[in-house]
């Protein structure tokens, strides 16, 4: 029995020596809201990926984690919030969102804070930028060079690193193509966001070179939703086809924000012509096609990252920032159907079927 004690007396005072293993600490800042289809794309990947590296024991934690924004495993304790910049954006909004994490990430005092898409990296990691505190990002729109969290692409110089969305508007466009040969002509339609503007400055870039497979004939970017609906209508005789962008931060014209899925739901009653859009939630919204640059992969590889600062020891000044690997290839017969578009003969060329519409069962 002596022997014993003295055995765990001696662990006793070497745990008091040394230290127990502390648990990492991880913070998550969403740019948008629980609701956001690419908001539940993201959390998929990030919740993989930590199932896959240990972070998570097990799928009841990472469901308790998608519940309640927070959780503590064996090996981590994090906690997500929201800055719901598409329903509040307006600058006194996300000025006070911005303070109100800030407070809790110093309360925190995280080991490593994950930034999802542009309105968090810019307000967020500007907050943390040369601090001691390893931040990564994911789902930047357009070069991160922008928001000046990074030197360069291959070597950030910073505490700051990440993913970043490059885009496939020429490969959706040659989806389209193939599913309608006859298609030639097109228009973009956005809203007018921090999301939108990159992605039509993209494409407009890549039709003044001629690399596109059709002609773009003109641009909607607007923030009103009455607007939005005129100029739809104007166009639907004059184009073959849509490039629909974002389409989340239109207000109506009592100034009162419109839903995402409402805006679809308008847009999929009133117009029958073919459209792609930029990421796989507008395919399960309702929209016909997608050459997809996926949340899942972006949120999948800003923890890989992640996890390579916090267990191996990198340096995020000295990590390049990435493009992961580009989504499938996505059409929605729901939409093929309506619009008379046969799929059969075109599988080969195609790599995810959507069976549903989220915006029509409003």
């Amino acid at each position: 029995m002596r022997c014993v004690s003295l055995i765990g007396l001696g662990l006793l005072l070497s745990s008091l020596a040394y230290g127990e293993p502390q648990k990492k600490k991880i913070f998550v800042v969403s740019s948008y809201h629980k609701g956001y289809l690419w908001s539940q794309s993201t959390q998929k990947g990030l919740i993989d990926a930590m199932l896959n590296y240990g972070y998570l024991d097990n799928i009841k934690q990472a469901q308790f984690f998608t519940e309640n924004d927070h959780v503590d495993s064996s090996k981590v304790s994090i906690i997500k919030t929201w800055m719901d910049t598409k329903r509040k954006n307006s600058f006194t909004e996300i000025a006070k969102t911005t303070a109100r994490i800030m407070q809790s990430i110093d309360a925190f005092k995280p080991d490593l804070v994950l930034l999802g898409d542009d309105n968090a990296a810019n307000y967020i990691g500007n907050q943390l930028l040369d601090t001691s505190i390893p931040v990564v990002f994911w789902g930047i729109n357009g070069l991160p060079l922008k928001y000046g969290l990074v030197e360069s692409m291959d070597s950030p110089g910073h505490n700051v690193t990440g993913v970043w969305q490059a885009g496939y508007p020429k490969e959706s466009l040659e989806l389209l193509k193939r599913l309608m040969p006859e298609a030639e002509k097109f228009a973009i339609l956005a809203c007018d966001s921090e999301t939108s503007r990159p992605r039509v400055k993209q494409i407009k870039m890549l039709a003044r070179k001629g690399k596109l497979p059709l002609k773009m004939v003109d641009v909607v970017v607007t923030n009103s939703f009455s607007d939005f609906k005129t100029r739809v209508i104007e166009l639907i005789p004059k184009v073959d086809a849509f490039f629909i962008l974002n389409h989340d931060t239109f207000m109506d014209d009592e100034g009162n924000h419109v839903d995402m899925l409402d805006v679809g739901k308008w847009y999929l009653e009133n117009v029958k012509k073919p459209e792609v859009a930029p990421e796989p939630q507008f395919i399960r919204e309702g929209m016909l096609a997608t050459a997809s640059d996926s949340g899942y992969n972006q949120s999948y590889k800003a923890f890989e990252m992640a996890y390579d600062i916090l267990e191996q020891g990198l340096n995020p000044s000295r990590m390049r920032t990435v493009v992961p690997p580009k989504g499938p290839l996505m059409v929605n017969r729901i939409r093929a159907k309506t619009l008379g578009i046969s799929l059969e003969d075109k599988m080969d060329t195609i790599d995810e079927i959507i069976e549903d519409s989220v915006a029509l069962k409003r």
